[in-house]
């Protein structure tokens, strides 16, 4: 089973930034799978086993439908910058050898192409998908991926300052479609402040919304027992009423008064006419309790 591709992103994209239009190009030769390595921008840490073993029964029935875009490096190897799964899926099917597109690329322009490439899938968990638009805007901005949220974050504050560099930005994320880059930035880029088993509980299928609020308990035993509650199915609501922890009872009037009557230093500070009119509540007080008050006082 092959994924779906949408590759509107890559045409979309195609002008904003150099390299993308490589995508388009068709094979022009193949290489053997021993010359290839995984490249350092691929945005997917996580390969699902099954997934994976789905491709693999498909590349072995039709072999690899869509080339792998590779840049040559200085030891004679080739390192991936689009297609790793695919790749993947050739070796375990017993193939020696896959169609390839050969580009000499940038680092920025081969980071670039693995983040398009990837957000073209289907199957693309959040963090992947965080790290993919990360590096877009990493691209877009000249910006380290390190320093790019805090990058986009100024540039929000102040929008009138650098109008061409937000231009650029609302651009490539109009490209990418589903949500605009101030969006990203105040919603799904925070996950990248998680824990790193969070991270990966993420990328393994754990709701990044339920992931957000578990990353706000303190306590390792809460946020244990929150993850076991996610993972039975609590919804976002109830992860945050366990955040909240159970409600504090409301002390009883009484007894607070009572407390503060106790406190001679509190009845001491109250001036005359502020005592006059303790005097007199209590008087009422009194008399409510002993059922000599009417209805009317």
């Amino acid at each position: 089973m092959t994924r779906k591709t949408r590759p509107v992103i890559g045409a979309r994209l195609s002008g904003l930034v150099a390299g993308v239009d490589t995508l388009a190009q068709p094979a022009t030769t193949s290489l053997s799978t021993a010359l290839l390595d995984p490249g350092e921008f691929q945005p997917r840490y996580y390969f699902n086993p099954d997934a994976l073993e789905d491709l693999t029964r498909s590349v072995r029935e039709q072999g690899v439908l869509q080339p792998l875009l590779v840049r040559p490096t200085a030891s004679g190897r080739y390192e991936i910058v689009a297609g790793e799964r695919r790749w993947r899926a050739a070796r375990q099917a017993g193939l020696t050898e896959v169609p390839v597109l050969i580009r000499t690329l940038s680092d920025s322009e081969a980071r670039l192409a693995a983040a398009v490439e990837n957000l073209q899938r289907e199957d693309l968990n959040v963090m992947e998908e965080v790290r993919a638009k990360l590096q877009v805007a990493s691209v877009t901005l000249g910006v380290p991926e390190d320093g790019v949220v805090a990058r986009m974050f100024a540039l929000d504050r102040h929008a009138d300052t650098e109008p061409e560099l937000i231009a650029r930005l609302d651009a490539a994320f109009g490209a990418l479609g589903r949500e605009s880059w101030r969006s990203f930035i105040r919603n799904r880029a925070a996950l990248l402040n998680l824990s790193e088993d969070l991270q990966e509980a993420v990328r393994t299928g754990l709701d990044y919304r339920k992931a957000l609020v578990i990353g706000r308990a303190e306590r390792p035993d809460l946020r244990e027992a929150m993850l076991e509650a996610a993972a039975a199915g609590a919804t976002v609501a109830a992860l945050r009423e366990m955040l909240r922890g159970p409600a504090q009872p409301t002390q009883d009037v009484f007894v607070t008064v009572a407390q503060q009557l106790r406190d001679r230093r509190a009845v001491t500070r109250l001036d005359a006419r502020q005592r006059a009119r303790a005097e007199k509540l209590l008087a009422q007080l009194s008399a409510l309790l002993s059922g000599q008050a009417s209805d009317t006082d």
